[in-house]
Protein backbone atom coordinates (compact mmCIF):
# COMPACT_ATOMS: atom_id res chain seq x y z
CA UNK A 1 0.00 0.00 0.00
CA UNK A 2 2.89 2.37 0.80
CA UNK A 3 4.36 1.83 -2.66
CA UNK A 4 1.06 2.71 -4.31
CA UNK A 5 0.68 5.91 -2.25
CA UNK A 6 4.28 6.91 -3.02
CA UNK A 7 3.70 6.18 -6.72
CA UNK A 8 0.56 8.35 -6.77
CA UNK A 9 2.38 11.18 -4.94
CA UNK A 10 5.32 10.93 -7.35
CA UNK A 11 2.98 10.94 -10.35
CA UNK A 12 1.10 13.96 -8.95
CA UNK A 13 4.35 15.86 -8.24
CA UNK A 14 5.80 15.24 -11.71
CA UNK A 15 2.53 16.22 -13.37
CA UNK A 16 2.51 19.50 -11.43
CA UNK A 17 6.18 20.12 -12.31
CA UNK A 18 5.62 19.62 -16.03
CA UNK A 19 2.47 21.74 -15.95
CA UNK A 20 4.41 24.63 -14.38
CA UNK A 21 7.15 24.42 -17.01
CA UNK A 22 4.59 24.60 -19.82
CA UNK A 23 2.96 27.64 -18.22
CA UNK A 24 6.32 29.44 -17.96
CA UNK A 25 7.09 28.62 -21.60
CA UNK A 26 3.70 29.93 -22.73
CA UNK A 27 4.22 33.17 -20.77
CA UNK A 28 7.71 33.66 -22.27
CA UNK A 29 6.41 32.95 -25.77
CA UNK A 30 3.54 35.40 -25.33
CA UNK A 31 5.95 38.03 -24.02
CA UNK A 32 8.26 37.60 -27.03
CA UNK A 33 5.31 37.77 -29.45
CA UNK A 34 4.06 40.93 -27.73
CA UNK A 35 7.51 42.57 -28.01
CA UNK A 36 7.77 41.65 -31.70
CA UNK A 37 4.34 43.09 -32.42
CA UNK A 38 5.41 46.55 -31.25
CA UNK A 39 6.58 48.49 -34.29
CA UNK A 40 7.33 51.97 -32.88
CA UNK A 41 9.00 53.66 -29.95
CA UNK A 42 9.25 57.12 -28.47
CA UNK A 43 12.51 58.21 -26.78
CA UNK A 44 13.07 61.04 -24.30
CA UNK A 45 16.40 62.24 -23.00
CA UNK A 46 19.55 64.29 -23.05
CA UNK A 47 21.05 65.04 -26.50
CA UNK A 48 18.03 63.48 -28.21
CA UNK A 49 16.11 65.12 -31.03
CA UNK A 50 19.17 66.10 -33.03
CA UNK A 51 21.48 66.78 -30.11
CA UNK A 52 19.32 69.07 -28.01
CA UNK A 53 19.82 69.41 -24.26
CA UNK A 54 16.35 67.86 -23.88
CA UNK A 55 14.72 66.14 -26.84
CA UNK A 56 12.37 63.48 -28.11
CA UNK A 57 12.66 60.98 -30.99
CA UNK A 58 9.96 58.90 -32.63
CA UNK A 59 11.04 55.68 -34.33
CA UNK A 60 9.01 53.33 -36.53
CA UNK A 61 10.00 50.02 -38.09
CA UNK A 62 9.24 50.16 -41.80
CA UNK A 63 10.18 46.56 -42.62
CA UNK A 64 11.90 43.79 -40.68
CA UNK A 65 14.85 45.31 -38.74
CA UNK A 66 14.86 48.58 -40.74
CA UNK A 67 13.35 51.74 -39.35
CA UNK A 68 13.30 55.50 -39.55
CA UNK A 69 13.44 58.01 -36.75
CA UNK A 70 12.70 61.70 -36.51
CA UNK A 71 13.20 63.92 -33.53
CA UNK A 72 13.16 67.44 -32.22
CA UNK A 73 14.49 69.23 -29.20
CA UNK A 74 14.61 72.68 -27.66
CA UNK A 75 16.75 74.08 -30.48
CA UNK A 76 17.50 71.17 -32.83
CA UNK A 77 16.13 68.36 -34.95
CA UNK A 78 17.41 65.08 -36.32
CA UNK A 79 16.70 62.22 -38.71
CA UNK A 80 18.01 58.68 -38.80
CA UNK A 81 17.87 55.44 -40.77
CA UNK A 82 18.14 52.50 -38.37
CA UNK A 83 19.09 48.84 -38.64
CA UNK A 84 18.11 46.79 -35.56
CA UNK A 85 20.32 43.89 -34.49
CA UNK A 86 17.23 41.80 -33.62
CA UNK A 87 13.71 41.58 -35.04
CA UNK A 88 12.15 43.84 -32.41
CA UNK A 89 11.88 47.54 -31.66
CA UNK A 90 13.49 47.25 -28.23
CA UNK A 91 16.81 45.95 -29.58
CA UNK A 92 20.04 47.85 -30.10
CA UNK A 93 20.57 49.38 -33.53
CA UNK A 94 23.04 51.04 -35.88
CA UNK A 95 22.02 54.31 -37.56
CA UNK A 96 23.05 56.79 -40.16
CA UNK A 97 21.98 60.15 -38.71
CA UNK A 98 21.58 63.80 -39.58
CA UNK A 99 21.57 66.28 -36.68
CA UNK A 100 21.06 70.03 -36.92
CA UNK A 101 21.82 72.04 -33.80
CA UNK A 102 20.25 75.49 -33.78
CA UNK A 103 18.12 77.56 -36.15
CA UNK A 104 18.71 80.89 -37.90
CA UNK A 105 21.32 83.04 -36.15
CA UNK A 106 21.58 80.38 -33.41
CA UNK A 107 22.48 77.62 -35.88
CA UNK A 108 25.65 76.00 -34.56
CA UNK A 109 26.34 73.11 -36.96
CA UNK A 110 24.80 70.24 -38.92
CA UNK A 111 26.28 66.73 -38.80
CA UNK A 112 25.94 63.40 -40.62
CA UNK A 113 27.46 60.12 -39.58
CA UNK A 114 27.19 56.66 -38.07
CA UNK A 115 25.60 56.16 -34.67
CA UNK A 116 25.12 53.12 -32.40
CA UNK A 117 22.27 52.99 -29.89
CA UNK A 118 22.39 50.42 -27.12
CA UNK A 119 19.00 49.52 -25.67
CA UNK A 120 18.27 47.54 -22.58
CA UNK A 121 15.29 45.23 -22.96
CA UNK A 122 13.17 47.74 -21.05
CA UNK A 123 13.24 51.55 -20.82
CA UNK A 124 16.95 52.60 -20.86
CA UNK A 125 19.01 53.50 -23.92
CA UNK A 126 22.31 55.23 -24.67
CA UNK A 127 24.01 56.04 -27.95
CA UNK A 128 27.33 57.18 -29.34
CA UNK A 129 28.54 58.08 -32.81
CA UNK A 130 30.63 60.43 -34.91
CA UNK A 131 29.29 63.29 -36.97
CA UNK A 132 31.06 65.01 -39.84
CA UNK A 133 30.21 68.71 -40.02
CA UNK A 134 28.32 69.33 -43.27
CA UNK A 135 27.29 72.91 -42.53
CA UNK A 136 28.46 75.50 -40.03
CA UNK A 137 26.06 78.09 -38.74
CA UNK A 138 26.67 81.65 -37.57
CA UNK A 139 26.77 80.63 -33.90
CA UNK A 140 29.87 78.45 -34.34
CA UNK A 141 32.01 81.42 -35.36
CA UNK A 142 31.55 82.96 -31.90
CA UNK A 143 33.41 79.98 -30.36
CA UNK A 144 36.91 78.53 -30.49
CA UNK A 145 35.54 75.57 -32.50
CA UNK A 146 35.02 77.45 -35.77
CA UNK A 147 37.54 75.21 -37.57
CA UNK A 148 35.84 71.99 -36.34
CA UNK A 149 35.31 69.28 -39.00
CA UNK A 150 33.66 66.59 -36.88
CA UNK A 151 32.25 65.88 -33.45
CA UNK A 152 31.40 63.09 -31.03
CA UNK A 153 27.63 62.54 -30.98
CA UNK A 154 25.97 60.93 -27.96
CA UNK A 155 22.69 60.67 -26.08
CA UNK A 156 21.13 58.95 -23.10
CA UNK A 157 17.50 58.55 -22.13
CA UNK A 158 14.47 56.36 -21.82
CA UNK A 159 12.25 54.78 -24.47
CA UNK A 160 8.76 53.35 -24.60
CA UNK A 161 7.80 50.85 -27.32
CA UNK A 162 4.22 50.87 -28.58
Amino acid sequence: MKKQILFVLFLFATTMLFAQQDAVYVEETNSIDLQKSKKAAVDFGVMMGGGSLIGVDLEALLVQRFGIQVGAGINSYGLGLNYHLKDKINSSFVSFVYWQQGFGDNHYASYVGPFFTWRLNKILQAGVGYGVVVKKGPAIYDTKYSDMTGSLLFNIGIYFPF
